[in-house]
């Protein structure tokens, strides 16, 4: 299942300035494994040290909000857009 990737402008540099990539699986989280065994340099971006997603990271599929915490878990279907973005925080 193929998966359209919309990466943020700080991470489009690792991908050659390429603000979309394809990426396989049937979770946000499998999304993410996909990229890091196709483009090492993301998995840095995407995990932290013990492999978790990182927490200030924010998906958008389809129109629903996912958060790094539900990502593993989230599903996707073939042809689908995740947008990934950093979590915005302030108060």
């Amino acid at each position: 299942m193929t998966v359209r990737v919309q990466l943020p402008p700080v991470l489009r540099f690792v991908m050659g300035d390429n603000k979309f990539v394809e990426a396989d699986g049937a979770t946000i989280g499998a999304l993410l494994l996909d990229l890091a065994a196709k483009h090492p340099a993301l998995s840095l971006h995407f995990r932290d040290e013990r492999g978790a997603i990182r927490h200030n990271i924010v998906f958008l599929h389809e129109g629903t909000l996912v958060r790094a915490k539900d990502a593993a878990t989230h599903h996707v279907r073939d042809g689908d857009e995740v947008i990934v973005t950093n979590a915005l925080a302030g108060g």
